[in-house]
Formats: structure tokens, sequence, C-alpha cells
């Protein structure tokens, strides 16, 4: 047996063995031995397809995973929302554009197999699949919740809020516009119902 072979058989053991403890939600209880363990999910179920092993469980919890982060996209929506009603512009700013950033990651999930887990992607933010509705403009928009988000975070400068080309308001409106944008998407793409 070939060393790769070897390898896919291993993280092939080792995922079935996370599928088949003891569930709460769907999900095994451990959500980043999964994630470790398939590597690419959309790879990972096409081998596993190729062997003849039913990938359907692999591609349900790949959703469930995927969910988590548009959750998280909703609750950072909740929080910028509510640093707004009280002038909070700073977390404002800044849940505003994690909302954004947890629900592409969600879309780039499902349409890619795999997505950083050390946070180190917000690069990859505005990197939406080229099919999502009006993909260069909501790019633009997610660069943008970003450079408010980094002024907000770490500046401190006098001058820092008059650099802002978009206010509060429509920093919260974008990320909510945009989270609606990813959740039709999904419900479409990936028969998901969020």
């Amino acid at each position: 047996m070939s060393h790769a072979l070897l390898q896919l058989r291993s993280r092939l053991v080792d995922v079935l063995r996370w599928l088949l403890r003891g569930k709460t939600d769907g999900r095994p209880k451990s959500d980043l031995i999964f994630l470790q363990n398939t590597g690419n999910y959309r790879e990972f179920s096409r081998k596993l397809d190729e062997l003849g092993i039913p990938s359907d469980s692999v591609k349900r919890s790949a959703q469930l995973h995927a969910r988590c982060w548009f959750d998280l996209a909703r609750d950072h929506l909740a929080d910028a929302k509510a640093a707004a009603s009280l002038s909070r512009n700073r977390a404002a700013y800044s849940r505003s554009y994690y909302a954004a950033y947890n629900a592409s990651k969600a879309v780039r999930y499902l349409h890619e197999g795999w997505v950083s887990l050390k946070g180190d992607d917000h690069g990859k933010a505005p990197e939406l699949p080229d099919d999502f509705p009006s993909v260069d403009i909501w790019s633009a928009r997610i660069t943008n919740l970003y450079r408010h988000r980094l002024r907000a975070d770490y500046d401190n400068w006098s001058d820092s809020w008059t650099l802002q080309k978009s206010t509060v308001e429509e920093c919260v409106y974008q990320s909510e516009q945009f989270v609606e944008a990813a959740r039709v998407y999904i419900e479409k793409t990936y028969s998901a119902k969020w």
C-alpha cells in the first residue's frame, strides 16, 4: 500500500471514529478533530466516494461547521447593532466587520472545502465565489469594513475618525445586507436552511 493511501486510510479511520462518537447536535464532540482530519472536506468526500464509501455524513458535518461560523456572524451583527445604538462606534465598526468576516468564512468553507483555523485569513474575507451575487461589490464592501475595523481597533489618534469613509450606521447596514446575501447564497447553492 502506498504512503499516500496509508495516510488517507488513517485520516478516514480518524474521521469515521469521530463521526461515530456520541453526538449532541449532529456534530461529533470535537469540531477541531473533524476540521483537522478532513482537511479539505470537499476533496476528502470525493476520495471517499471514489472508494465507494458514502460521504454524506462528512458533507452534513461540514454544513454544520459552516453553520457555526454563520451563527457567529449573526452574533457579531447583533453586537454591532447594540454597540451602534449606544454610540460605541469602535465596537460597532469592529463587530460589523466580524459579522461579514464570519459569514464570508461560512461561504468560503462550503465553496472551497476548507478555511484557515488560525485567524490569519482576513485577506481572504473578500474572496467570494465567482457565482456569489454582486461579488465585486461585496468584495469591495468587505474590504471597506475591514479597513474601518482596523482603525476602530488600533488607531487612537485625534484624527482617526476623520479617516473613516463610512459612518457606523452605513457599516452596520452593509454588514447586515452581506450576512443576508450570504444566507440566501448558501441556501440556494448548498440546499441549507439557515
